[in-house]
């Protein structure tokens, strides 16, 4: 019988291709364990900002949101099929697609965009500071300081609730594990700036909103967003100074944000790229012939390989085994397991240093997986080792402001 508890598994493990799994630098879970560093230790060192734009300000992004019914437009590619939510509980995600066929679900809406920044101590504010863009980041922050705490309070007091929340409780602080390791002086220190996308994080249907514009479109429109609306803002409201020098800026990602850091790093601008269960996938909207979505950077169109290369680009892939559609059929270009991995295979064929971390038994966005390998994952991306380089828990970051 599958295993009870926070996630199902299934009676068959999903088996992937020997060449697939051979790009794995490191296998974490079943059983994770969360990385001391990822524990709020005290209070902030330094100062934090909470921030709001508004999409009457942006010459970018004026803002979008889907219709009523948007996804009954769509092109059924699939059964329906079985995925974890991480709220906790079992769902089914709908297979489906844009085509020549399909309506425009998509309409005007203004939006507000939340923005927290972190300065830490150490920071000099008179000279270009080293950066690191959080995708949707101001939504996770809420869940890891305020819901996940709540979640294993309950837990712990309610002889019932040992599950509740699913893998949502083991949500983490990123601002505080980025405090933690500037404290310990395994990171020097630099601003971290937590963006969510128009919309927000959470929304009716994928295809048309305002985060799938910003975030599944294979273009340098978000790229060009951040450079000129966002960092601006940011340097005057919390009176930064922010490099330019693409060697000293970052992008965390997660599901489209991972998508969307990807394609950050490929435009050059930002050449430190942290992912967890990257959308490469068929979300792309509105319908391109023969475009299928960022399932055109490991396949299809094949971007990754046949595209400039990027010098100096470094990316962590984490990829979960049980990730969304991880039932479907790879013909339907939404399989978002066999797209992490065809990606950090792609990637790596490249000449890209990247580590790719798999979880056993994780699902998307797995916070379990991010609570035990977050830590280890941004040091590495600020340094220049290889991706197989063991990494002890003293290890020292030593590419940030060089």
């Amino acid at each position: 019988m599958p295993k009870q508890g926070v996630v199902k598994v299934p009676e068959t493990p999903p088996v992937w291709d020997q060449d697939l799994m051979e790009t794995i630098d490191k296998t974490i879970g079943p059983d994770f364990t969360d990385d001391p560093q990822v524990k709020k230790t005290g209070k902030l060192q330094g100062t934090r900002y909470k921030l709001t734009m508004s999409s009457k300000d942006s010459k970018i992004y004026p803002g979008v949101a889907p219709v009523k019914g948007a996804l009954k437009q769509l092109e059924k590619l699939d059964e329906d099929h079985e995925y974890h939510v991480n709220t906790g509980g079992i769902m089914l995600f709908k297979c489906r697609a844009s085509n020549a066929e399909t309506p425009e679900i998509s309409k005007p809406e203004a939006y507000k965009r939340q923005v927290e920044v972190f300065v830490p101590e150490g920071v000099d504010t008179s000279t270009p500071s080293p950066l690191m863009i959080f995708l949707d980041g101001a939504f996770f922050e809420m869940v890891g300081q305020t819901v996940a705490p709540w979640i294993r309070r309950l837990r712990k007091f309610c002889c019932c609730c040992g599950n509740a929340g699913g893998t949502f409780a083991n949500s983490i602080s990123f601002m505080n594990t980025m405090d933690n390791l500037f404290k310990a002086e395994q990171l020097k220190p630099m601003v971290c700036i937590f963006l969510d996308p128009g919309q927000g994080f959470l929304g009716s249907c994928i295809w048309g909103s305002q985060r799938n514009l910003e975030y599944d479109s294979l273009n340098n429109k978000f790229t060009d967003f951040v450079e000129q609306e966002v960092l601006p803002l940011v340097s005057e409201k919390c009176k930064v100074k922010l490099t330019t020098d693409p060697e000293q800026r970052a992008v965390m990602g997660m599901s489209s944000g991972g998508v969307a850091a990807i394609t950050m790093g490929l435009t050059g601008r930002f050449k430190r790229i942290l992912t967890s269960s990257p959308s490469c996938v068929n979300l792309g909207y509105p319908y391109t012939p023969q475009a299928q979505g960022a399932w055109d950077y490991h396949s299809g169109k094949e971007l990754i390989k046949n595209g400039d290369k990027v010098e100096g680009l470094r990316v962590v892939v984490v990829s979960n085994e049980l990730d969304m559609l991880y039932q479907s059929d790879v013909k339907h270009c939404l399989n978002w397991t066999a797209a992490s991995l065809r990606m950090a295979k792609a990637l790596k064929e490249k000449g890209y240093a990247c580590l790719h971390i798999f979880a056993k038994q994780g699902i998307h966005i797995d916070e379990r997986a991010m609570a035990q390998c977050f830590p280890e994952a941004v040091k590495w991306i600020w340094s220049d080792i290889s991706p197989r380089t063991v990494l002890t828990d003293n290890f020292v970051a030593d590419k940030i402001g060089q």
